[in-house]
């Protein structure tokens, strides 16, 4: 289905599960599309689980104009008025983690258990944006895809799974490079620090072994939140819930059943 925000942008959803299941809302990373929560469906049996392409993505509207977290945030409450959802659990990687922290941090009544991915409040380098927004506005997304992608997961993963890496390099490479470019201005500019403290929801912060420098944020985002633990998982880069679905599905399904 498609669900159109006070903006004008649609957004592609699909929803799975019961009508009367608790809900559940996934939100992907930067070049991501929604099935590629595909592997967590299986752990959230029972639950209405909505997933969406996220503006500039997949088969929702790319906009042109800079995008911020608190448009993506305001496109996620869009989602779940349309669906006449008053307050769900929220699961975001990465881009998505940031949008989920903007509406716990905002609008705390809509969201319940939170799980953020791979995350962080604030991004030191602001250049790089600038950079990748001029290679793709000048060359298309090909390149910028093969190499985003490959730096995201771990040698094991690349090496053991090549198809399943070239389905999420040809998601990225096949974006609108004007919603990619409208992405990079939201992760440029997001600044949530100091949004953390204003989090109650009962937070789980999940890292990969893998992620290299990224994975610093963990701990900080964990300590910043009012109710936060934390995880890393093994085997895992950047994109966990793609590289070990098992341990990240367990350590899902004990967070939002405990």
């Amino acid at each position: 289905m498609h669900i159109v925000t006070s903006s004008g942008c649609r957004l592609n959803v699909v929803v799975d599960g019961p009508e009367d299941g608790k809900p559940i809302l996934l939100s992907h990373y930067l070049g991501g599309r929604l099935e590629t929560f595909d592997g967590q469906l299986s752990a959230l049996a029972g639950r209405r689980v909505i997933r969406f392409d996220t503006r500039g993505h997949g088969a929702s509207d790319a906009p042109p104009g800079d995008y911020s977290v608190a448009m993506l945030g305001a496109d996620a409450l869009a989602i779940l008025d349309a669906l006449d959802i008053t307050r769900a659990d929220f699961v975001g990687v990465s881009q998505g983690g940031m949008t989920g922290m903007w509406l716990a941090a905002n609008f705390p009544e809509r969201i319940d258990r939170l799980v953020l991915a791979n995350t962080t409040a604030f991004i030191p380098n602001k250049p790089v944006w600038d950079e990748l927004a001029a290679q793709a506005r000048a060359d298309g997304m090909a390149d910028i895809a093969r190499s985003t992608i490959t730096s995201w997961l771990s040698d094991g993963f690349r090496e053991a799974a090549p198809a399943q890496v070239e389905m999420l390099i040809g998601h990225m490479a096949t974006m609108a490079a004007l919603g990619y470019i409208g992405n990079t201005r939201a992760l440029r500019d997001v600044d949530l620090r100091a949004d953390l403290a204003r989090i109650g929801a009962p937070t789980l912060v999940i890292g990969g072994a893998e992620d290299g420098p990224r994975g610093a944020s963990v701990p900080i985002i964990t300590a910043g939140v009012r109710h936060g633990h934390s995880t890393i998982l093994p085997h895992a880069a950047h994109l966990s819930h793609i590289e070990n679905p098992a341990a990240f599905n367990d350590a899902l399904a004990q967070h939002l059943n405990s």
